[in-house]
């Protein structure tokens, strides 16, 4: 609606004002989505045509931040596990995950968009299993993942469980894994939606919680092949301090 907060402690102590509000935050998140077409082009918003860039521009920096192990485990036999978290309908495992890794846990709160996925991933080169589970619920896996890849949904998570999500990514990974975000920035500060229950952060709001989270950069590269008018889009590969 345009509001205008002095930082983001005002925005989140209105939005989270009552015991209710955290569960009304996601609860409208999730409804928001259900009415959404289970298509590339629903889940990325009616943008589905930058879909091709996206991923290209993915591949390069999984191969920049992680390619050597992926050549290295395809030499000696070895397999490897992602998680695609906040999946969609497997958009992702399907362009990219699954013709690197062997494994592959496709991650998704909306039901529809995970039944999708499993057609989407009938023929998929990987092994895929599917999990219907709100981020904020994720558990620890010890030494389960090589990477997490989480893109276009953190946006969706308030900055504590943000935060712990993250740490339970890192409590996840393997020796030597990492946690790859791609996500919108915002110029500055960050932009409120409400229809969906979303927050984009900037890129210095989201070191922050990445910081809070224990995760050190290790790299990081904006997508320069967007059309103009959308928000800039950062990939960050990040490991536990």
């Amino acid at each position: 609606d345009g509001k205008r907060y002095r930082n983001a402690d005002e925005m989140w102590g209105e939005e989270l004002a009552t015991p209710s509000a955290k569960g009304s935050w996601y609860s409208k998140g999730i409804e928001y989505w259900n009415k959404v077409d289970a298509t590339v082009d629903g889940v990325l918003g009616g943008f589905g045509t930058i879909s091709p860039n996206d991923l290209k521009h993915s591949k390069s920096f999984l191969m920049a931040v992680f390619g050597d192990r992926i050549t290295g485990a395809k030499q000696g036999g070895r397999e490897l596990v992602v998680a695609d978290c906040g999946a969609g309908v497997g958009r992702i495992t399907k362009g990219l995950l699954s013709k690197h890794f062997t494994e592959v846990d496709v991650i998704e709160p909306v039901e529809h968009f995970l039944s999708k996925a499993k057609e989407y991933l009938a023929d998929a080169d990987a092994k895929v299993n599917f999990l219907l589970l709100p981020l904020q619920e994720m558990e620890v896996q010890p030494n389960r993942y090589d990477v997490v890849w989480i893109q276009w949904c953190i946006g969706h998570l308030t900055d504590d469980d943000c935060v712990e999500f993250l740490r339970t990514c890192s409590k996840s990974l393997k020796p030597m894994g990492m946690i790859v975000v791609k996500e919108n920035n915002a110029r500055r500060g960050f932009v409120l939606d409400k229809e969906d229950s979303s927050i984009t952060r900037s890129d210095s709001y989201l070191m922050q919680l990445f910081n809070k989270a224990g995760l050190r950069l290790l790299q990081s590269s904006v997508e320069d092949d967007l059309p103009q008018g959308l928000f800039v889009v950062r990939a960050y590969a990040l490991t536990p301090l």
